[in-house]
């Protein structure tokens, strides 16, 4: 009979490094990494687009626009202000800053909608310029209808002479 045989600690230590390096180096393993990372930089640039340069001018246009102080109580009793009602530990729906929200989202998602449609805009017609170079190098061939480079002396698909 064979004897099994134990692995040293130093044998298990490499086997487990060599699994470790096989997983960190994949191809997929990096690909997330880097994802990842990209997804927060972008993050972090929408999040500054919003805060810094769209919230501002909201703000300056919805200066008069304030539903913070709004709120419902439930129950019979009626309450000056809402710390008033919070102090006595009443039901309170808060649905002030709810609506407040609801506008700030709409107002940036326009806005966001605006500066995305411009762009893709923008990058759909430079699409467009690189197709129509493309199409510029091809030609149809009269006898069976393929397109051809327009270099070609010979049609690959029927091989005609052009």
């Amino acid at each position: 009979m064979k004897e099994k045989k134990e692995k040293t600690i130093k044998e298990k230590y490499e086997e487990f490094a060599k699994q470790f390096r096989e997983f960190a180096l994949d191809g997929l393993a990096l690909g997330t990494a880097i994802g990842i990372m990209l997804g927060t930089a972008l993050k972090n640039v929408i999040d500054s687009l919003v805060n810094d340069i769209l919230t501002p001018p909201i703000s300056f246009f919805t200066t008069g626009i304030d539903f913070s102080s709004k709120y419902l109580v439930l129950g019979p009793n009626n309450f000056e202000t809402l710390e008033q009602a919070k102090e006595a530990s009443a039901i309170v729906i808060h649905y002030g800053n709810f609506i407040n929200e609801i506008l700030s989202f709409f107002i940036t998602a326009f806005i966001l909608f605006l500066i995305v449609y411009q762009t893709t805009k923008l990058t759909s017609k430079f699409k467009k310029d690189k197709k129509e170079e493309v199409k510029k190098e091809k030609r149809i061939c009269p006898y069976c209808k393929t397109e051809v480079h327009l270099k070609a002396t010979k049609c690959p698909a029927c091989t005609s002479k052009l």
